[in-house]
C-alpha cells in the first residue's frame, strides 16, 4: 500500500496551491512554546501573587475573585497600562531568550521548516494556525518568503483573493503581537466573528486540508466551520502521533479524511523531501544523459560522418522548442516568484540531453560538426514580444545562454580558440531595449536571461555534471575552462561597449575566483590571458586587435577589482573579520547576494 505521505506528495505536485495547512498547539509545543492555557495560568498567578495569594487552582481563584472567567483582555488590563507594555509582557512567553535560543527552544521546528519548503516550492499557500506564536512566519522568512498575516477580523477586510497571495498565514485565535485578538476561553472559542467564519468557509470549501497538532477538543467554532463545509474538492490528511479524539475522528470521517500516525516534525520533513524527490524524477534521468554522451563519443570516433549524432541533436533541439516555458501564453501569473522558479527548473530539466550532446560534439568535434548546433544559439535567442512579467519574458531566451556557455566552456576546455572567438562574435539577436541588433554573448549573459542574484553560479553548477561526470574532464579542468570562457565573454562585452562609445560598462556578477588583496583583486584567469594573448588574437578574438584586447582587459580587471573589493567589505560582520586575501575566493558567494540561490 502506498504511504499517505507519498499520495499527498503526488496530490501537491499535481495540484500546486490546492491544499491548506491547519496547525494546532501540538506543533508549537514541541518547540518549547507554552500552551495558551499555560500562559493564562501564569498571568493569573502573577495577579494572585500581587495580592499575596498562592492559589492551587489559578482559574478557580480568578473566578471567585472577580466573579467571571479569565480572559486575555482582562488579564492584560490588570497587569499593563499601554499596548506596548502588553506586547512586552507577552513577548517573554513567545520570543526566545539567548539561553533558550542556544538550547534550540522557541525556534521553528522541523514541521515549520518543512511547511516553509512546501510554500517556497509553490505547493502550499494558505496556513491556518490556532497558535499565538509566529514560528511559522519566521520559518517562511528564512526561506525568503514574506507572508500576508491575518491576526484578527480587521485584517480580513479587503484581503486580496486567496489565489493571488504567495502565502497567507491566518492566526485563527489571534497572536501575541495583537493581544486584543487573542482567544482562549470556552466562551471565546464557541463562536467566531462573521469575517473569520466567512474566510474559514472559503478555505474549507476550496482547499484540501493537512491538519497537524490539533485535538479538536476545545475549539467549538473551528469544529463547526469544518463540519458545515458541504464540499470535498480535495483530500484531508490528519496527522497525529496519538489516536484521534472522538470529536477529531468524527470530523475526519465527515471529510473522508486519512489519518496519518506520525508527529508533525517527522511528517512535514518527509513530505517536503517527497515532493523534492518527485520533482527530481521530472528531470532527465542521469542515465539518459550518460547514454547520450556515450553514443555521441562513439559516433565522433568513427571515420564517417556521424549522421545519427546530427539527427539526435536536431531531435533534442526540437524537443526543447516544445517545452512549456517557451510555448506558454501566460505572462502574468498570480505568483510570479514561484512560477518563475518552476519554469526555470522545467527548462533546466528539458535541456540536459541537448546540452550534453552539444558539449560532447564541441569538445571532440570540429568545424564540420559545429554546424549541427551553432545556429541554434541565434534561434533560441529570438525574443518573445508580449506584455507581462519581464522576468518570464527574458527567461524564454535562457536556452540561448545555456547553449552559449555549454559550447564555450567545452571549446575552452578543448582549446578550440577559433570556436570561442566565433561564439563571442557571430551569433546575433535583437536588443529589446533599443531595437538594434547585437551580439548574443553581449546581450544574453546569465543575469540578462535569468532573474537570479547569482545566475552565473547557477549555470556553473548546472553544467558541472555534464563536464565532470559525463565528459570526465575533471573538476579542475572544468573550473579553469569555465572561468576562461566567462572571463573572455565579459572582456568581449566590455569591448562592445567601448566600440559603441556608449559611456556604459557591461556589469555582471560572474562566478570567477578572485586573487590578490583589497584594491588589487584580480580575476584568476587574468594571469592566464596574459600568457595566452597571442593564441587568442591569432584565433580572431576581438578581430585579432591587440590594442582593443589590452584596453578591454584592463577596463574589465578594474571593474572586477572594484566589485570584489566592495563585496569583501560588505561581507565583513559588525564584530570585525579578516578580508579575503591571497587565496582564491568567489566574490559572488560573499556580501549581499550570498544567500540567493
Amino acid at each position: 500500500m502506498v504511504e499517505p505521505v507519498v499520495t499527498l506528495g503526488f496530490a501537491l505536485r499535481a495540484n500546486p496551491g490546492a491544499y491548506a495547512v491547519l496547525l494546532g498547539a501540538g506543533v508549537s509545543m514541541s518547540a518549547g512554546m507554552p500552551s495558551a492555557w499555560a500562559v493564562q495560568q501564569d498571568l493569573i498567578t502573577k495577579i494572585a501573587h500581587a495580592e499575596d495569594q498562592e492559589p492551587e487552582d489559578p482559574f478557580a481563584w480568578y473566578q471567585d475573585r472577580f466573579g467571571k472567567p479569565s480572559t486575555y483582555d482582562d488579564l492584560l488590563d490588570s497587569l499593563t497600562h499601554t499596548p506596548i507594555e502588553r506586547q512586552r509582557l507577552l513577548r517573554a512567553y513567545f520570543e526566545p531568550t539567548e539561553t533558550e535560543r542556544e538550547q534550540g527552544l522557541k525556534l521553528p521546528t522541523a514541521a515549520h521548516r518543512g511547511i516553509a519548503r512546501l510554500v517556497a516550492a509553490g505547493l502550499v499557500r494558505v496556513i491556518l494556525t490556532i497558535n499565538f506564536d509566529r514560528l511559522m512566519e519566521t520559518a517562511l522568512r528564512e526561506e525568503g518568503i514574506e507572508p500576508t498575516v491575518v491576526a484578527g477580523p480587521a485584517d480580513i477586510v479587503g484581503l486580496a483573493p486567496l489565489h493571488t497571495l504567495t502565502c497567507l498565514v491566518v492566526h485563527v485565535h489571534g497572536d501575541y503581537l495583537s493581544p486584543t485578538s487573542m482567544l482562549n476561553t470556552t466562551e471565546e472559542l464557541n463562536t467566531y466573528p462573521p469575517e473569520l467564519d466567512g474566510l474559514l468557509d472559503r478555505v474549507f470549501d476550496e482547499y484540501g486540508l493537512i491538519i497537524a497538532g490539533w485535538s479538536a477538543t476545545w475549539d467549538t467554532a473551528l469544529r463547526d466551520a469544518l463540519a458545515r463545509c458541504p464540499t470535498r474538492r480535495f483530500g484531508t490528511y490528519w496527522i497525529d502521533p496519538y489516536p484521534l479524539s472522538d470529536k477529531a475522528d468524527d470530523l475526519r470521517i465527515l471529510r473522508s479524511g486519512v489519518y496519518v500516525h506520525s508527529d508533525a516534525d517527522a511528517f512535514f520533513g518527509k513530505l517536503a523531501d517527497t515532493v523534492d524527490a518527485l520533482a527530481d524524477t521530472e528531470r532527465q534521468h542521469p542515465a539518459t544523459v550518460a547514454v547520450a554522451v556515450a553514443t555521441a563519443k562513439r559516433a565522433l570516433s568513427g571515420a564517417r560522418v556521424a549522421v545519427s549524432l546530427h539527427d539526435a541533436i536536431r531531435t533534442e533541439s526540437e524537443h526543447v522548442r516544445t517545452l512549456a516555458p517557451l510555448t506558454t501564453n501566460q505572462w502574468n501569473p498570480p505568483d510570479m516568484r514561484v512560477e518563475y522558479r518552476r519554469r526555470l527548473e522545467q527548462l533546466e530539466a528539458g535541456m540536459e540531453v541537448l546540452l550534453a550532446l552539444v558539449a560532447t560534439t564541441t569538445y571532440w568535434g570540429n568545424s564540420d560538426t559545429d554546424r549541427w548546433w551553432f545556429a541554434d544559439i541565434e534561434r533560441f535567442a529570438h525574443p518573445t514580444i508580449v506584455s507581462g512579467s519581464t522576468d518570464l519574458i527574458h527567461l524564454v531566451r535562457a536556452p540561448a545562454t545555456m547553449l552559449l556557455y555549454t559550447a564555450g566552456v567545452a571549446a575552452a576546455a578543448a582549446e578550440r580558440w577559433n570556436l570561442v572567438a566565433r561564439l563571442l562574435s557571430e551569433p546575433h539577436t535583437l536588443d529589446m531595449y533599443n531595437a538594434t541588433v547585437g551580439k548574443v554573448a553581449h546581450l544574453l549573459g546569465p543575469q540578462n536571461t535569468m532573474a537570479h542574484g547569482r545566475a552565473s553560479r547557477r549555470i556553473h553548477l548546472y553544467l558541472r555534471p555534464i563536464f565532470t561526470e559525463h565528459l570526465t574532464i575533471g573538476e579542475n579542468a572544468y573550473v579553469d575552462a569555465w572561468e576562461r570562457f566567462e572571463y573572455l565573454r565579459l572582456i568581449a562585452a566590455i569591448d562592445e561597449e567601448l566600440q559603441k562609445d556608449t559611456g556604459r560598462r557591461y556589469s555582471d556578477q560572474p562566478h570567477i575566483r578572485a586573487t590578490g588583496a583589497l584594491k588589487e583583486y584580480l580575476p584568476v584567469p587574468s594571469a592566464w590571458l596574459d600568457r595566452t594573448t597571442h593564441s587568442l588574437l591569432d584565433a580572431g578574438l576581438l578581430d585579432g586587435n591587440k590594442e582593443r584586447l589590452t584596453v578591454a582587459k584592463t577596463a574589465y580587471d578594474e571593474q572586477y577589482a572594484r566589485w570584489a573589493g566592495d563585496t569583501a567589505w560588505s561581507a565583513v560582520p559588525p564584530t570585525g573579520s579578516m578580508l579575503p586575501t591571497g587565496n582564491n575566493w568567489h566574490p559572488d558567494e560573499h556580501g549581499k547576494n550570498a544567500n540567493l540561490d
